[in-house]
């Protein structure tokens, strides 16, 4: 009798834990889940996550989250930096990279004229994220400018470098939108865009900021691919109705909120989304120059194979 009990236990057990899976005929999972970091990415696919009803969507803030979910797979879609999922590729292979959808939204700003990138001869730059893309993209243009002399510090992140430029304690800083609109709304500051200096350098309109990454066991799955394809609408739509953006952005998260509609709208069209058709020899350019810079570790140490791709 104790076995008989214990046998249907187990079978209760095995419907509730099954029941708690939504599955199509597929077997794939008709809820996605989705970690994306604070700042412009979550930015660009604020309507996809405030609207779809099947995204359980989670905003977090620095890389630790991300290199977390792409170890555990704990996610469906992972948003990360370029060079971190091909870093984490090289570890596991299990997400791959479906779309790279912020090209770059970085920005030297001062309260004293800056006219040019050589106006930074002689200077000092406040820059944050060390041995990220941040960094990468100074040290790859002042590699580039190698007639200047300049000197970097670095703070943790852009909304310190942001108070040292606004408190007078750094003339000169790097900075990111959306936070510079803020900071632009109350302040008068020359502003370099970074990304037209890295055109300049390498004919290439800008860098691979941050991509979108999927778990590549379900990739086959129609759910997930309508999915991927309405985050690809999204942040075409983010470029083309910034004011829709926005509106979702306040939703999505407080630090949305903190910041308000009125600035998300004016940072949205400097924070360069878009979606190419193939964005793998631009990655590849950009990780073979983290390589060049010293930056290999940060990068997984060589450039990502062709199934790197989805």
């Amino acid at each position: 009798m104790k076995k008989i009990i214990l046998s249907l236990f187990i079978l209760l057990m095995g419907i509730v834990v099954t029941s708690c899976t939504i599955t199509n005929d597929e077997g794939a999972k008709e809820e996605l889940s989705i970690i994306m970091p604070s700042g412009t990415p979550a930015l660009g696919l604020a309507e996809y996550a405030v609207d779809n009803t099947d995204v359980k969507a989670e905003v977090v803030a620095g890389s630790e989250p991300l290199v977390a979910a792409f170890t555990s797979g704990s996610h469906d879609v992972i948003v990360a930096p370029v060079n971190l999922g091909a870093k984490m590729y090289q570890v596991n292979q299990e997400y791959v990279l479906y779309k790279t959808f912020v090209w770059g939204n970085l920005y030297l700003a001062s309260k004293s004229p800056l006219n040019s990138f050589k106006d930074l001869d002689g200077k000092t730059v406040v820059a944050f994220g060390k041995n990220s893309t941040p960094d990468i993209v100074m040290q790859a243009l002042l590699k580039h400018h190698s007639d200047i002399t300049v000197t970097v510090e670095y703070v943790s992140d852009v909304a310190e470098a942001n108070t040292l430029l606004a408190g007078g304690k750094a003339e000169i800083v790097v900075s990111a939108e959306p936070a510079i609109s803020k900071l632009k709304s109350k302040l008068n500051l020359s502003i370099i865009d970074l990304q037209d200096e890295w055109a300049k350098m390498t004919g290439n309109e800008s860098y691979p900021q941050a991509g979108i990454f999927v778990k590549k066991s379900i990739t086959k799955h129609k759910f997930i691919k309508d999915q991927l394809e309405e985050m690809k609408n999204a942040i075409i739509n983010a470029n083309e109705n910034p004011n829709v953006c926005a509106e979702k952005a306040v939703l999505l998260h407080s630090s949305f909120a903190t910041l308000g509609k009125e600035v998300l709208v004016s940072a949205i069209p400097n924070c360069h989304y878009q979606i190419l058709e193939s964005d793998k020899e631009a990655v590849n350019y950009y990780l073979q120059m983290m390589m060049d810079l010293g930056f290999s570790k940060q990068m997984g140490g060589s450039l990502p194979v062709d199934e790197f791709y989805y």
